[in-house]
């Protein structure tokens, strides 16, 4: 499968993405029908950690990264610096972002049926409830965000806190 991006064909991408949570929804939203593009998922954080220059060096041209972070900390430092090592090592990028306003938990409250985010797991408290989404089977996990109504075209699209203001929203350039 490929999909079309300024005129440019490419089928390669990598979803950074904060933790296993992130892991488990953008897994999730990859099985099929695909509601997000193909590509490798790496749990990295990059608002808290600087990506290492070895890996930027494997990254093939016209790649397309994808950023996956929450924005309850107002601590951009470090992602500030991934974009512009991104920029210098690795050749004709294209970057998406998804901004989760604040965190995880939010986003999908906002883009679901439910009150609350234990409501999706049925889990004794939000501590809970990250362990047992994750723990859930990926095919299980997309039924029960289905179950409540996800709407993708929600996911990711919330105007960021002003100090993430230079992150484009375009989180649709990987929706399918």
């Amino acid at each position: 499968m490929s999909w079309k991006w300024g005129g440019q064909m490419n089928n390669k991408c990598i979803y950074y993405v904060e933790g296993p949570c992130e892991q488990q929804l953008v897994a999730a939203l990859k099985e099929n029908p695909a509601k997000l593009i193909p590509g490798k998922i790496k749990v990295y954080n990059v608002v808290q950690n600087l990506l290492p220059k070895s890996q930027l060096l494997s990254i093939q041209c016209g790649t397309t990264i994808v950023l996956a972070f929450d924005t309850d900390v107002e601590q951009t430092t470090n992602l500030k610096k991934n974009l512009e090592r991104l920029r210098k090592y690795c050749g004709r990028l294209h970057i998406v972002y998804l901004p989760q306003v604040l965190n995880l938990e939010d986003e999908l409250v906002r883009c679901t049926d439910v009150q609350n985010v234990v409501d999706l797991t049925r889990s004794n408290g939000v501590r809970n409830f990250k362990t047992d989404f994750c723990k859930l089977k990926v095919k299980d996990c997309r039924a029960m965000l289905e179950r409540h109504g996800l709407k993708t075209e929600r996911l990711w699209t919330t105007k960021v806190p002003k100090a993430f203001a230079f992150v484009e929203s375009n989180s649709n350039r990987i929706k399918v």
